[in-house]
């Protein structure tokens, strides 16, 4: 095997080769990614991360749009990283990977605004930048949402056969003709640094330009842009945006219709595709942040020749990325794979682990805040809880900013630790009653804090529900120690609370949990241990994976869902299941029984694996930590109880999410057991 790459630079294992090489596989086959990139559903710590819109709900003439960012994809499969005089290819330069596309409700234009904006908030919270392949026009808004929550206000370069500053019509908030207006009210972009180009046509208002031009953006027509020099705009350009961040939006009916017919609303006269093209090389001169290629409509686009172009138009701004960012005389380095920090924690059994920087969202400065929250909900939940769940459903639209985000982000793609911590929530020793010792909570107890901050996290994330078995089906419920409790028990204290998925055997299991601490332990050394799939496997050979997946294991259940202290009913559990690109796991170091050699060796394996990578996360009063029950198993280790009043005490609550579930369900359920 060659040490070099087709390109003659050095073959690099940190860096596996971007695109699928045409001399391997012909450039029709395989998976149509963008320009046959690497496909990372997940991805972190990348240059460029292309992902797909596929939304046309915002079309005010001829709809398609949803169906570009395949045909873009497919189309980009003809396109080499390398260019005429250009050096090396572009992707030895800047890691580029295809995210794939954002799902999106194609029945409600704010929801899918909402998803959009969440999803490309929580893809730059992991990554430089993005290219979003549209879709129609209106979802630019939600990319220059995220964009700003990255780096403030940025500058716009609009190419365009309109203006997309009208105001709503028809009742709704948002169209495909109003993402700039918007953009420009929500304080997302500096209109003296904005410049429209190509603009041009019949409009439904005569005064149609004078909103842009009343808040200083830079309107540059096709006629005017056709009279002078391309160099001479693009020197204007240059001026106009200055040092700004930029975002990029390319409308592809800027280009005149003999050029790119399949569009929703095309306009004659445009701009040619030599024309965009070279136009947009002068971006690698400023300092480019995020782009977009949006109205192609696959419908009216018979040749695919729009679809090309805009794929065209894709990869020229990557290589413009490369040029703003100066990767484009050195390939980039290497990424170094983190150091872990040099932190160790006993566990139970003597041996140490080395936890890595948990995924954190600090909120003691949100205290004044969220106290005012809590003032809003109901005093006694549990005299009427689906009324309290739906109340802090209401009162959860305004947690802070930066904690919505988080929960968002996390419950779209969670993340590689699979637990989020929320610290510095407001929380009163003072009003605290004496540390349980029965279940259920007394009906007429007044609201605790963590149980406020419980119920308005997790309605941000899904559905609080309860187990009928578990608990006598409490849907709020109190963990602390027993001194009679089982093993498998949450109550037991003085042992180790064994690595499990919470109930990974029943059907309706829960896609998250959560715990909050009211009480640490007395000697502050109970940690919550959380070992995560997506760190696991990057330990575990193919085979063993191949195992793990290929055939269901025995699993045994929880006393709680036993129908009798004798019984033992078993269940088959895929441990790894889902997308092989990124599993979910089911494991429970207790419960599962696999019946042959090969399989008990595969779980050896992936235990150890997840040994190595488990994390401790030491819970004190006012955290709240929220377990990705899918992506995960955790475990707590011994305590030992004073039985004083004072013992540690934690809220926990189960949340599952809508979308990810069998049939309809509401807030505050209590479900029976379904074994799988």
């Amino acid at each position: 095997m060659s040490d070099t790459t087709e390109f003659g630079l050095p073959e690099d294992p940190e860096r596996p080769r971007a695109q699928v090489r045409s001399g391997v596989s012909p450039r029709y086959a395989q998976l149509a990614t963008f320009m046959r990139l690497r496909h990372d559903p997940a991805p972190v710590g990348r240059d460029v991360v292309v992902v797909g819109a596929p939304y046309d709900g915002g079309t005010s003439y001829r709809p398609g749009a949803r169906f570009a960012p395949r045909a873009i994809r497919h189309e980009s499969c003809l396109i080499h990283g390398t260019g005429i005089d250009r050096g090396p290819n572009v992707f030895e330069l800047i890691d580029v990977v295809d995210g794939g596309d954002i799902d999106l409700s194609p029945f409600s234009m704010d929801l899918a605004m909402e998803t959009a904006t969440e999803a490309l908030t929580a893809l730059l919270d992991d990554n430089a930048a993005f290219l979003m392949l549209g879709g129609d026009h209106s979802l630019s808004l939600a990319a220059l949402r995220a964009v700003r929550h990255k780096h403030g206000k940025v500058a716009v370069l609009h190419l365009d056969a309109h203006s997309d500053t009208n105001p709503p019509v028809y009742g709704g908030t948002y169209h495909h003709g109003t993402p700039f207006r918007w953009a420009i009210e929500e304080g997302l972009i500096e209109p003296a640094h904005m410049v429209q180009l190509g603009i041009r046509g019949h409009n439904p208002r005569p005064d149609s330009l004078d909103y842009a031009r009343g808040h200083g953006v830079r309107v540059i027509t096709a006629q005017e842009c056709a009279d002078r020099p391309l160099a001479d705009v693009a020197a204007e350009i240059r001026a106009v945006v200055g040092d700004l961040p930029l975002y990029v939006s390319v409308d592809i009916d800027v280009v005149d219709p003999a050029h790119a017919p399949g569009t929703g609303t095309p306009a004659p006269g445009g701009l040619t595709s030599r024309e965009v093209l070279s136009l947009l090389t002068l971006v690698g001169d400023l300092n480019p942040v995020g782009f977009d290629v949006v109205e192609v409509s696959p419908p009216y686009d018979h040749s695919g020749i729009t679809a090309l172009l805009a794929a065209e138009i894709g990869a020229e701004l990557l290589y413009q990325y490369a040029r703003g960012t100066g990767r484009t005389r050195t390939p980039a380095p290497p990424r170094k794979k983190p150091e872990p920090k040099n932190v160790t924690v006993p566990t139970s059994e003597g041996s140490t682990m080395t936890p890595s920087a948990p995924c954190v969202v600090r909120l003691d400065d949100s205290a004044d805040h969220l106290l005012d929250l809590r003032t809003r909900l109901p005093r006694v939940p549990r005299l009427d809880l689906s009324g309290f769940f739906a109340t802090a459903a209401e009162v959860a639209r305004d947690l802070p900013p930066e904690l919505r985000d988080a929960l968002r982000a996390f419950r779209r793609a969670g993340n590689t630790e699979g637990y989020l911590l929320l610290t510095g929530l407001p929380v009163e020793e003072s009003e605290l009653p004496a540390t349980p010792t029965s279940t259920p909570a007394p009906v007429q107890r007044p609201l605790l804090a963590m149980e406020a901050w419980l119920a308005l996290v997790g309605r941000e994330l899904g559905l609080p529900t309860g187990y009928r078995e578990l608990r006598d089906g409490t849907v709020l419920q109190d963990v602390y120690p027993s001194p009679n409790a089982h093993h498998l028990s949450s109550e037991t204290s003085e042992t180790l609370l064994d690595f499990h998925t919470e109930m990974a055997y029943h059907r309706h299991q829960p896609h998250y949990v959560m715990l909050a601490c009211s009480r640490a332990d007395h000697e502050r050394t109970a940690a919550t241990l959380v070992g995560s799939v997506r760190k696991a496997l990057a330990l575990v050979d193919d085979g063993v994976q191949d195992a793990l997946y290929r055939e269901p294991m025995r699993c045994h259940v929880d006393i709680s869902f036993r129908p009798a202290p004798d019984a033992d009913p078993i269940y088959s559990v895929a441990v790894l299941h889902g997308p092989r690109q990124d599993p979910l796991l089911a494991y429970d170091r207790e419960l599962l029984d696999p019946d042959d050699q090969p399989a008990k060796q595969a779980l050896a394996t992936l235990s150890d694996a997840l040994d190595e990578v488990t994390e401790p996360v030491l819970l004190k009063p006012g955290d709240l930590l929220i377990v990705d029950n899918h992506r995960t198993t955790h475990a707590r280790t011994p305590f030992t109880p004073r039985w004083d009043g004072k013992d540690r005490w934690l809220h926990r609550m189960y949340i599952r999410v809508p979308e990810r579930m069998e049939g309809t369900a509401e807030p505050g359920d209590v479900v029976g057991f379904v074994g799988r």
